[in-house]
This record gives structure tokens, sequence and C-alpha cells, in this order.
């Protein structure tokens, strides 16, 4: 688990480099093509034909489609925000699963959750500051991930053990590869500069991002084979720890102490909601 929440943030420094020149629909589909293409020849070599086999094949492109949105609007954010402002508020997603888990698994909340989940959310305005002269649009599609990837958690959970890791994997690259596609054909009459032939080292960066999400991902999934979600919560905020050094190697970019002050009002936030559900 905490080499996959490592890996991830450098997933992010190489779709904000490559959403400098590249739209965020474009880049989001690379993402989601390489890891379809990476592992399908080993889907292939484990099931054959019957890589496509899979129990509860609705919930799984459900879930599949949830983390596409949340990659797809994150990378939107990525292109103004700096790595660790976005993953911050993206941060907000254990507390909003706490407040949906009741009405998709009949979860009970205690009010000590629900304050702890009102408390984070008061962390994530601090690093938006919306009505502050340096408010950024954008922070709002990293809250709107942070929204998305609490439905695909959830749906994970209801999920686990279903099916083989490889093929969770090779089902969220191909709804990535086919549903971006169909919505960036949809917005190409509003944006005709949608889609941009990629060049030189670009190439390079896409193929990295492709690969690391895929490692990233197995390694975080894997880790729940073997654990709860709720004791391997803790772990998942040193993804922030990996966004600042990502940021500040790669752009130069420290956060400044509004977005300091919000990381540990979510972090212990997050924390307290974790113990609680452990307990």
């Amino acid at each position: 688990m905490l080499v996959g929440v490592l890996i991830v943030p450098w997933l992010d420094g190489f779709a904000k480099l490559l959403g400098q020149s590249l739209p965020f629909l474009e880049v989001a589909w690379v993402r989601f093509a390489i890891q379809f293409m990476l592992i399908l020849p080993l889907a292939f070599y484990r099931f054959g034909r019957n890589m496509f086999n899979i129990r509860l094949f609705k919930l799984q492109i459900i879930r599949g489609t949830l983390l596409v949105l949340a990659s797809t609007l994150f990378f939107a954010s990525l292109r103004t925000m700096e790595i660790a402002d976005a993953i911050a508020v993206f941060f907000v997603h254990p507390l909003l699963t706490v407040m949906i888990a009741p009405i998709f698994l009949g979860e009970k909340v205690r009010y000590r959750q629900i304050l702890a989940v009102l408390v984070g959310l008061s962390g994530a305005l601090l690093v938006i500051r919306p009505g502050m002269n340096n408010f950024d649009w954008n922070s709002l599609y990293a809250l709107a991930t942070g929204t998305f990837f609490s439905g695909y958690i959830l749906l994970g959970k209801h999920l686990v053990g279903q099916d083989s890791l490889i093929k969770v994997l090779l089902i969220n690259g191909l709804v990535g590869t086919i549903l971006i596609p169909f919505c960036t054909i949809l917005i190409f009459f509003l944006e005709p500069n949608v889609w941009i032939i990629p060049n030189g080292i670009e190439w390079i960066w896409i193929i990295a991002m492709g690969s690391i999400g895929l490692v990233g991902h197995y390694f975080i999934i894997k880790a729940l084979e073997y654990s709860s979600a709720s004791r391997l919560a803790p772990l998942g905020y040193f993804e922030i720890i990996g966004s600042v050094l990502v940021g500040l190697i790669v752009f130069g970019d420290l956060p400044n102490i509004w977005t300091w002050a919000g990381i540990v009002v979510i972090v212990f936030s997050g924390l307290y909601v974790t113990l609680i559900k452990i307990k």
C-alpha cells in the first residue's frame, strides 16, 4: 500500500506536464489506454478468452466509470493547481465515503464521525479559499474528483474478492479507453482543439504515466486483498507527502501556509474517522 501511494503522485506529475500542452481529456485517455495495452497481454495469458468473463460485470463497469471520471476531473484541476493543493482537496474522499456509506452499504454513522467530516471539509475550504482573490475554479474539479472516488471506493468494498486483480485493472483500462473518446467526440464540436498529436518527449511522459498508473494501482488494490480498507487508510495520506515531493522536484512548488493548514485539518479528521471505524 505504501509503495502504491508513493508511486501514484508521479502519475499526477507526468499528467501535469502533459496538461501544459495537451488537452486534459487526451491526457486522461492515454493514461487508461496505456494501462489497457499493458495489462491486456497478461490478462490473455492468464485467462485466455475468458479474460472478460467477469462477475457482477455491470457493477464493475460502473466502478471503472467512476474511476475514469475521478481521474479525468483531477487532470482538469492540475491545469492550474499545484499537485499538493489538488491532492489535499481530493483527500476529502475518505470523509465523503463515511457520509455516503449509510446510503449504499447500510453502515451506521456516529455523530462524532459526522463532526469529523465537517471539520475535514473545512480543511478543504482552507485549501480552496472560495471568495478570496486567488480562488481557483479548477479546485472544484479536485473536489468533484474526491466525490466520484468515494463512489469508486464504496463499490470496491462491495466487489472485493469477486474477481482477479488483473481482470479489475483490465476493465478499468477498457472503460477509460472507450468512454473518454466518446465524450471527446461530443465535445469536439464545441472545442475543435480537444485533441492534439503528442510529439518528442511527450510520448515518453505518456508511457511513463500509463505504466505508473498500472503499477501503483496494482499495489493499492493488492493491499486491500490482505487487509481492510479502514486499517490501510492511514497509509493513504502518505500520497500527500509524495505529491509535495513531486511538486517540489518537478515544478519547484511548495504549498503555502493555507494549504499546509488545510492538509493538517484534512489528515487529522480522516485519521480520527478511521480510528472510530476500527474501534
